[in-house]
């Protein structure tokens, strides 16, 4: 977002919230913002979001659920408006991609779920008009990104803004596996955005990941190979056929690792192979800008065609 935001003409102040319940993440941030600044002339801005701790089962003393996680960015869009007020900012950008907003039903009672319907282009508007209001009309609330499958996001962050992708960190480092890095090599999110850039013809190494995570040994953390997950959103229809699409695009493009080997002497690929066409249409396509600031929209969507024309399989 930082990067597009300064492509289309936006001067943009960074911040991120810190909770209480974070292990190694904010130490990592910390870091990466202090080299960020030396190279960019950019500083990050850290608030302590002390409301965390209403999710924060350790310190309640409670199991762990998901209650509470889905007021996330209501909280953190109401918390930024004080310092866009002392920045004089005009927009808060989350980094709400297309797949926030993709709904399924509960096999079970047949309720129509969204993945995070807080992050998704229906509550982002309505973000907006909260922000507009506490404001008096002069914060609004997007994301740059929204109209881009994380496929393409993460490819044209690399390809055109290699500068900025090595200071991305995705990764939540919440076990000691993070502890002195800020990739943990152990999770599933270290384990996407391996797939994603390998799929894209960039290697992974550009954004900071070290350790080839697509071998047999990092088979737990891609929900393709064993069907079913504990975490909800990973059972869905658009999780696997993205893990599906990236896989095909890393067997195509002969990426090394056990478990593409696998991959292409498997149903998978085949399956893969018979609905390319469709796969490709739903990753590589530029999805309706619902919640793009419309003074950038025209610019922002220029960018996005030039990298999905340029893609190649």
């Amino acid at each position: 977002t930082y990067a597009v935001a300064s492509e289309v003409g936006l001067d943009p102040e960074i911040a991120f919230l810190v909770e209480d319940s974070m292990t190694y993440e904010e130490k990592h941030k910390t870091a990466l913002a202090a080299k960020f600044k030396k190279e960019f002339g950019k500083s990050l801005h850290i608030l302590r979001h002390d409301t965390g701790k209403l999710r924060d089962y350790k310190h309640l003393g409670l199991p762990y659920s998901e209650l509470g996680w889905g007021l996330q960015s209501t909280e953190y869009a109401i918390e930024f408006i004080p310092l866009t007020y002392a920045l004089q900012g005009k927009y808060i950008l989350f980094g709400n991609e297309q797949p926030t907003s993709y709904t399924y039903k509960n096999e079970k009672d047949g309720w129509l779920i969204y993945l995070c319907y807080d992050q998704s282009h229906i509550w982002t508007v309505h973000l907006s008009r909260i922000t507009e209001m506490f404001s008096g009309g002069s914060v609004k609330t997007g994301s740059l990104i929204e109209p881009l499958m994380d496929l393409m996001v993460q490819r044209i962050l690399v390809h055109r803004y290699p500068e900025i992708a090595k200071y991305q960190m995705s990764c939540f480092t919440e076990t000691e596996a993070g502890r002195d890095y800020h990739w943990c090599h152990d999770c599933n999110i270290c384990g996407k955005m391996y797939l994603l850039c390998s799929a894209c013809g960039i290697d992974p190494q550009a954004i900071g990941l070290r350790t080839n995570m697509l071998e047999r040994d990092k088979k737990q953390h891609f929900i393709l190979f064993f069907g079913k997950s504990n975490i909800t959103y990973e059972n869905s229809e658009i999780v696997r056929d993205e893990q599906l699409f990236a896989f095909y695009c890393a067997a195509k493009r002969n990426v090394n690792g056990g478990l593409v080997d696998d991959f292409k002497n498997s149903e998978l690929y085949r399956e893969a192979q018979n609905r390319e066409d469709e796969l490709y249409r739903k990753f590589i396509k530029l999805y309706e800008p619902i919640t793009v600031p419309s003074e950038f929209k025209d610019q922002v969507m220029s960018i996005y065609r030039e990298e999905l024309d340029s893609f190649e399989l």
